[in-house]
This record gives structure tokens, C-alpha cells and sequence, in this order.
């Protein structure tokens, strides 16, 4: 079985437009929670999200009212291939490059101009823009065209742990030998169809994200991207390239218990773990540094920190466990596949992004959160988690090589 390691990161968020940039502004705790711009929010009871300020797709700094599933998948991609040392997939070969790529609902926001008017629909309310990105696929199938890629190709769609599950799916190709590399990340925006999802099932906070805070009133949509190139070790050598961290396992569960509501006890979220470490040959002990779910809602943090204070035993209040969702806000299918990126950057800078808006303790919660300012710790080994609706849970596990 090959051993599968990070060679190349992208990143695209709301408070930067490229790894850089974001990761630089995670560390300084920049919030990117502001009033929404691309669409009418007045008949709503919350206003803000964390969307995108600017995009660096072309190699130009573009600015705009609103960026697509797409735009967001691609820079942060292009991001990760020039990371990578690779341009585009031209001098490997295609055919053993693949891609796997997570989102929530694809371009949902192109399906919306069916339902309003639009400059360009046609006369019975649809346009071929709408037809051509609409469907989630078409994301991978893009990339595919633009970056040369011609292997094994995916979309997975299993609400906020999407990325998550890509990266694994991305794993299994690797270890048996089927592919050389892989394009993996997911990719979303801030639909006006998914906002009111969550805006009705009063999940979304009305100023700003407060995970583990004990006055913390849910989360807030963001928009945004990562991508990770992951490699075999082989071929990461061969090429001489620079690698970041080795993904080391990762662990799935199912809660089988709410739509909506993650397990109260926690029990899908523990066995995700206790899989991923043991996939991973480590112990909860080896564990430096957490990206937790950390929504900010009053029945995931509380789920999440029993279910880690039962996987971790003593150490559960000492290993450090920060939410970057409190700066770039739920990025829905992408959040799992940005906080891989964030586990990565910590394995290899050494430094802890911190959990802000932190505010008030809450004894339900009482975990190091890494609050209000980023720390330096050497981390060697780091957990993912990613608990989605449905009780879909995903952990992953990076090492440092």
C-alpha cells in the first residue's frame, strides 16, 4: 500500500483570496462575517455571511458582487497546482491524475436565476449558463478540461462533510495503486436557497460565530474553497517535490439518529474518530492539534466536545481544538477540505489558528478552543472533524513526514 502525501495547497476565503493571504489572516483572527451583497436579505431575520471580498482566478485580483461554485473551485485549485511545483496536469501523466471533489448542492445559485428574473434567460426562464453549471458534476468535469486531468473523476455530496469524504475517496486511490495523484477539495458558496435553509431552522447567529462560547447563537454561511494536491510518496520523491504532511487515515460513521440533529451522546462522531485512529496506527495521545466542526450552535459544540472527551480521555482538555469557522464562517461542502488545508499549515508552520469571539466559558464546552489568539505549537499529528446533517461524519488524520 503506497503511502499518500500533500504536496500542494489552495485556499480561497472570505477574509483572502489565496492560501497566503487567508492563512496569514487566520493567524492575525480577522473576522469576514459582513452584510450580505448578492441577494436581497430585507424579509430576513439575519443579514450577514461571510462571502467573498475579492478572487484571484486569472492571475488578476477580481472584485465583484458574487463568485460561483466554480470561480471559488478553480483559483483555489490553480492555487494548489503552483503550490505543487505542477502547472497542469501536462507533464504528468493524465490518465493517472484524478480528481474527487466535495460540495453541498453544486452551482445551486445558477438554478436560482430560473426562478427569478434574470438578464440571461430566455423566454421560458432558462439560459444554457444555467444548464452547463448547474449540475454538481460539471464542477469536476471543468476542472478536468481546464487542468488536463484525464483519471478518475468525482463529485461527492454528503452535506457539510463533503470534503471530508472526497479526500478519502481521493486516499483509496492512492493506496492501491490506481492513480499517481490527485485534485482534491470541495467548493461552495452562499445560495440564497441554502441560507433559507438554515435561516428557518433558526441555525444561523445575527452578528458573528461564536464557537464553544456559552452565549453563542449558531453559525454563519460562508463562502469559499480548498484544494490539497496529494501525491504517493513514490511519486512525490521522484519528482523531488516539496510535501507538507502525510494523510495518515481517516474514519466514516453514520449517527442513524436526525435529519438535523447530530446524535446527543455524540456516539457517530466518537466511532469516525476511533477509526480514523486507528486506520492511522496512532493513539489519541499522539494527537497535537484538533480542527474541530465547531459550527457555533448549541447542540454541535456540546455533541462535539463529549464525543472528544470521550475519545481523548484526560487529554481532552489539554489538546488544542479551534473552530477557523469563527473567521470565514460554514462553508458548507468546502468546510472539510479548507480545515485539511488548516491541519497541513499547522504540521508545517508550527503555529495554531485560534477559535475567535470567544468570549464567555461555557462549562458544557470546556476544551482548549485556542481562543481570540493564534498560538506556536510543533504539531506533529492532527485530527479533522467534520459532523454533517444527517449524522454523515468524516475525520481525517495528517502527520508530519
Amino acid at each position: 500500500m503506497s503511502r499518500v502525501v500533500v504536496t500542494g495547497l489552495g485556499l480561497v476565503t472570505a477574509i483572502g483570496s489565496n492560501l497566503k493571504e487567508s492563512w496569514e489572516a487566520m493567524l492575525n483572527a480577522q473576522d469576514g462575517t459582513a452584510e450580505i451583497t448578492s441577494f436581497d436579505t430585507s424579509k430576513y431575520r439575519v443579514h450577514r455571511a461571510c462571502e467573498l471580498k475579492s478572487l484571484n482566478s486569472n492571475g488578476n485580483n477580481k472584485q465583484k458582487e458574487k463568485y460561483n461554485v466554480y470561480d471559488c473551485l478553480y483559483a483555489a485549485a490553480k492555487d494548489a497546482f503552483q503550490d505543487s511545483g505542477i502547472s497542469d496536469c501536462q507533464h504528468l501523466q493524465p490518465d493517472r491524475v484524478g480528481i474527487s471533489i466535495g460540495t453541498l448542492a453544486g452551482e445551486l445559485s445558477a438554478f436560482e436565476q430560473t426562478l427569478r428574473k434574470h438578464p440571461n434567460n430566455k423566454a421560458d426562464g432558462f439560459s444554457m449558463d444555467v444548464v452547463c453549471s448547474y449540475p454538481p458534476m460539471t464542477l469536476s468535469t471543468q476542472l478536468a478540461e481546464d487542468f488536463n486531468v484525464e483519471g478518475p473523476n468525482v463529485i461527492l455530496i454528503n452535506a457539510c462533510s463533503s470534503g471530508n469524504h472526497a479526500l478519502c475517496w481521493a486516499f483509496d486511490m492512492l493506496q492501491d495503486g490506481s492513480v499517481d495523484a490527485m485534485v482534491v477539495g470541495g467548493s461552495d458558496v452562499v445560495p440564497q436557497t441554502e441560507f433559507t435553509h438554515f435561516h428557518n431552522l433558526k441555525a444561523l447567529a445575527p452578528e458573528k460565530c461564536q464557537p464553544f462560547d456559552k452565549n453563542r447563537q449558531g453559525l454563519v454561511v460562508g463562502a469559499g474553497a480548498g484544494v490539497l494536491i496529494l501525491e504517493t510518496f513514490e511519486h512525490a520523491k521522484k519528482r523531488d517535490a516539496k510535501i507538507y504532511a502525510e494523510v495518515m487515515g481517516y474514519g466514516l460513521s453514520s449517527d442513524g439518529f436526525h435529519m438535523t440533529a447530530p446524535h446527543p451522546k455524540g456516539v457517530g462522531a466518537i466511532r469516525a474518530m476511533e477509526k480514523a485512529l486507528t486506520h492511522s496506527k496512532l493513539s489519541y495521545k499522539d494527537i497535537d492539534y484538533i480542527s474541530a466542526h465547531g459550527t457555533g450552535t448549541s447542540l454541535n459544540d456540546k455533541m462535539e466536545t463529549l464525543a472528544l472527551k470521550a475519545v481523548f480521555k484526560e487529554r481532552a482538555k489539554e489538546t488544542p481544538c479551534s473552530s477557523v469557522k469563527s473567521m470565514i464562517g460554514h462553508t458548507m461542502g468546502a468546510a472539510s477540505a479548507i480545515e485539511s488545508v488548516v491541519c497541513c499549515q499547522t504540521i508545517s508552520s508550527g503555529e495554531l489558528p485560534p477559535t475567535i469571539n470567544y468570549e464567555t466559558k461555557d462549562p458544557e464546552c470546556d476544551l482548549d478552543c485556542v481562543p481570540n489568539e493564534a498560538r506556536k505549537k510543533p504539531v506533529k499529528f492532527a485530527l479533522n472533524n467534520s459532523f454533517a446533517f444527517g449524522g454523515n461524519n468524516a475525520s481525517t488524520v495528517f502527520g508530519r513526514v
